[in-house]
């Protein structure tokens, strides 16, 4: 087997294409395991080993998450334009491999940044083309089970990469160089299996074009269904702040500092234990109803986190965000891939990825601004009032046709 044979276009029978899906969720999991074996324990060896202040980790992370913005939009409109996902899905993985490497040997805060920066690029690189390719593969697979399948999976590594590091944290007597070196493993072990079972299938042409190959102009042939969703995930997302804020008002009625991680972990529990169901139970004509269902249990979260002053209470609202996240995260993928035509799939996922992003960052903005301002009660209330209109939104979306892509 030559080395180019391994990103072969073929086209997939169910058994293979189903072998690939399974191949990329698993790859998933063993990406997510890797990062977070690293990530759940860099702030403290910014600020403990290193010595760096918080603004520098401020800083740092800043940067990291708007190169990841960037890469995903030049990743998702590449893998369009050359018609393949596997080559930059396999440079995004090998960047992967060699950063765990740069992070266990860093003695300055230079190098972490540097490392800290190419890995969020590397992760973008591979994000919107693997997004593109679960669509890809799914053409006469079940989409959303396909994605609800990855969620789960990928959420499901979050957590054991977490417990990896906090038990290795123990054994190793505090050697994060170690642990880093060692969260190269699981990453090896996803470029293997993307190599090895996941197959590149035919990228179909679902629109007919005035002109051959790859144009910026190609933007208008995606649909107005495409942009409305775009719509709801924008305002969606400006309620989507970090979970920092979820442990800051578990902390203000009671939890204490020990417990908070338990609190992480059966949100990421919950959220992977719901995502494949969810992804079964979708079809292509109950997954707006779905997506409302989902963001009315953020409306839900919201209003127990705002009214909660006890330890039980906090619990339940933190449940209850793990659960809106398995039931919207996998959906909002299969509908971006639904609504949009096989050739700019990758475009597409490159502009949802975007537009999050964006939204995003303003989120958790206007959440550490209303904190200040009101109290730890602050970010959930603005949470509140952009879950209710992005669920009137999808509502008048719901009330247009739909254009959907096999």
């Amino acid at each position: 087997m030559s080395f180019f044979s391994l990103f072969e276009i073929q086209n997939l029978d169910k058994k293979q294409a189903r072998l690939s899906l399974w191949g990329v969720s698993w790859m998933s999991f063993f990406w997510s395991t890797s990062s977070l074996m690293v990530f759940s324990l860099l702030p403290i060896f910014i600020t403990d080993v290193l010595g760096a202040s918080r603004a520098k980790l401020g800083i740092i992370e800043g940067v990291a998450i708007s190169l990841g913005f960037f890469s995903k939009v030049f990743s998702g409109v590449i893998s369009d334009i050359f018609r393949l996902r596997k080559p930059l899905i396999a440079i995004g993985s090998v960047m992967t491999i060699l950063l765990k490497f740069v992070f266990a040997a860093a003695t300055s805060i230079g190098w972490i940044f540097a490392a800290r920066s190419i890995d969020r690029l590397s992760k973008g690189i591979r994000s919107a083309p693997t997004d593109a390719l679960i669509a890809d593969i799914s053409q006469n697979l079940h989409r959303g089970q396909s994605y609800g399948l990855r969620q789960a999976l990928y959420t499901s590594g979050a957590v054991v990469g977490s417990l990896l590091a906090t038990l290795l944290v123990y054994l190793s007597d505090n050697n994060y160089r170690l642990i880093f070196t060692l969260a190269a493993i699981p990453a090896f072990i996803a470029l293997v299996i993307l190599l090895s079972l996941v197959k590149q299938p035919v990228i179909k042409d679902d629109i007919k074009k005035d002109h051959a190959g790859w144009q910026f102009g190609d933007i208008k042939y995606l649909p107005a269904s495409f942009w409305s969703l775009l719509g709801v995930a924008f305002v969606l997302m400006l309620a989507r702040f970090s979970e920092a804020f979820i442990n800051i008002r578990a902390k203000d009625v009671g939890w204490s500092i020990h417990y908070l991680p338990l609190l992480s972990v059966g949100m990421e529990l919950v959220h992977a234990g719901v995502a494949y169901p969810i992804g079964r139970m979708a079809t292509r004509n109950n997954l707006n109803s779905l997506l409302f269902k989902g963001i009315v249990v953020l409306v839900i979260t919201n209003i127990v986190f705002i009214t909660t002053h006890s330890i039980i209470g906090a619990g339940i609202a933190a449940m209850l965000a793990g659960l809106h996240m398995g039931m919207t995260q996998g959906l909002l993928s299969t509908l971006v891939a639904e609504s949009t035509p096989a050739e700019l799939r990758g475009t597409a996922f490159a502009i949802y990825y975007f537009s999050s992003g964006i939204a995003v960052l303003i989120g958790n903005m206007l959440a550490g601004y209303l904190s200040d301002l009101i109290g730890s009660t602050g970010c959930f209330m603005g949470g509140l009032i952009f879950t209710a209109l992005a669920s009137v939104l999808l509502f008048f979306k719901n009330q247009g046709g739909v254009r959907r892509f096999p």
